[in-house]
């Protein structure tokens, strides 16, 4: 059992014993306007991306740079994830677009189970980075 499977049954035992009502949970599931745009662009494109992404919400204190490693590396995109002072957290990613639209569907997915509220900002198209190879937590 890998790391995502066993986060995932943390967060089920969680959702079962939180008490969170149904609805809190639901309403943490939304994506942003910005978030839906580049979703539908990334599932029509068939090259690969990189993208300046950046979160706001319930984004640090609760495991989500490392969160998001885990799902990058399991898609093979590559990029960084660091926290910034105010509270957000600003990341780049790199690989198939639809990896990436995968990506951010899977985290939300994850944090939905605990409440969480992901909201994406701003997502800037950036030149590829050659020669990166993995995704890395930026501390």
């Amino acid at each position: 059992m890998g790391i995502f499977e066993r986060m995932m049954g943390y967060a089920h035992q969680f959702e079962r014993e939180s008490g969170i009502p149904k609805d809190e949970v639901d309403r943490s599931g939304r994506i942003s306007p910005c978030e839906a745009e580049l979703v539908s662009k990334l599932t029509s494109s068939d090259g690969p991306a990189r993208l300046a992404l950046h979160f706001s919400g319930t984004v640090q204190g609760v495991g989500f740079r490392w969160t998001n490693q885990e799902l990058a590396r399991d898609r093979n995109l590559t990029g960084w994830v660091r926290n910034l002072p105010d509270g957000t957290v600003d990341m780049e990613i790199q690989g198939a677009a639809k990896s990436i639209a995968a990506h951010l569907e899977r985290l939300h997915a994850y944090y939905r189970r605990f409440g969480n509220r992901i909201w994406l900002e701003s997502a800037q198209p950036l030149p590829r980075a050659d020669g990166e190879d993995d995704f890395e937590v930026r501390i």
